[in-house]
């Protein structure tokens, strides 16, 4: 378990390394001058000139990249364009709003999808039919279109909730409850519905093998046999849908953040890219990059626990 373990660690860093150096040229490929938005329309040529060659947009790419390589070791990821602060100080402000909001919905969203998915396939009848029509239906909302419908509803029209704004867990968690609700609803609903989609057809598909029958035979509750036994053995495609769901929860945060007015990264990302703040937009890519790649590293150690044949891959 150890060696898998550390053969894992070790593709994730060359992932990683790999995903920021693809990132980086992306970046330093754009066409982007941001001295005239630095010093003003009025700025002359060789005022802009004079400008670039401080900010290094001049030096080769290759040094470029061997730089921020470097500081990337050290956790300096550069300085803001515009604002001449620290991206790394930025990015880490930022970070913890996005990761509530995710981690919130990955939560959510394999909770209640396995739950779900769970009682259609062990129930069935006008239950599964129920939950099968369900799922169905939220999948087919993006969640931007119901992150607004949510707003209308609850915020202006309900008053349940409030329509904007971010309160940290720390501060006052009455309002921290109330103000990330309909995020997290916004941004769980598709993701808790293929998840539980998936964990019914697996689920299904466990109910029919022998060991279930075996188990059943030796007077185990059906609870225990379902959700002990059962689950375990279907666990691992669910577990795929899981990792695949909190890949596009970072994306469809993006979204969200804007909607609801939270201040984290992907309202950061957005402004930037509008300003031509390109440090800002590498250092998030690195920083989300990152954590996408630990969740994928922590299923796949999932997965070497759940079925040892997993461990010789």
């Amino acid at each position: 378990m150890a060696l898998y373990i550390l053969r894992r660690v070790g593709i994730t860093v060359l992932m990683v390394f790999l995903v920021v150096s693809a990132a980086f040229f992306l970046v330093a490929l754009m066409p982007n001058d941001v001295t005239q938005t630095i010093l003003g329309p009025d700025a002359t040529p060789e005022a802009r000139a004079q400008l670039r060659d401080e900010m290094g947009f001049n030096d080769p790419v290759l040094v470029s990249y061997v730089t921020f390589l470097g500081g990337l070791l050290t956790g300096d990821l550069g300085v803001s364009y515009l604002s001449q602060q620290s991206v790394t100080a930025q990015v880490l402000e930022r970070l913890p709003v996005t990761l509530t909001l995710s981690m919130g919905g990955i939560l959510l969203t394999t909770v209640l999808g396995i739950v779900l998915g769970i009682l259609a396939a062990s129930r069935g009848g006008w239950l599964d039919t129920i939950i099968r029509g369900a799922a169905g239906v939220m999948q087919a909302i993006p969640s931007f279109w119901l992150a607004v419908l949510l707003v209308l509803v609850f915020a202006v029209n309900l008053k349940l909730f409030p329509s904007s704004g971010w309160e940290p867990f720390t501060e006052d968690p009455a309002e921290f409850v109330r103000r990330i609700t309909l995020p997290l609803i916004s941004i769980g609903i598709a993701g808790t519905a293929a998840v539980a989609r998936q964990a019914r057809v697996a689920m299904i598909d466990v109910q029919g093998r022998d060991f279930m029958q075996t188990l059943r035979a030796t007077g185990l509750p059906e609870w225990r046999i379902v959700w002990l036994h059962g689950l375990r053995n279907a666990a691992i495609p669910v577990l795929t849908v899981i990792g695949l769901q909190f890949v596009a929860l970072f994306g469809s945060a993006v979204l969200i953040e804007q909607v609801f007015a939270l201040p984290g990264v992907g309202k950061l990302v957005v402004d930037s890219v509008n300003l031509g703040d390109m440090p800002i937009v590498l250092g998030v890519v690195v920083a989300l990059s990152v954590v996408i790649l630990a969740m994928n590293l922590v299923i796949d150690i999932l997965y070497g626990i759940i079925n040892p044949k997993a461990r010789l891959a």
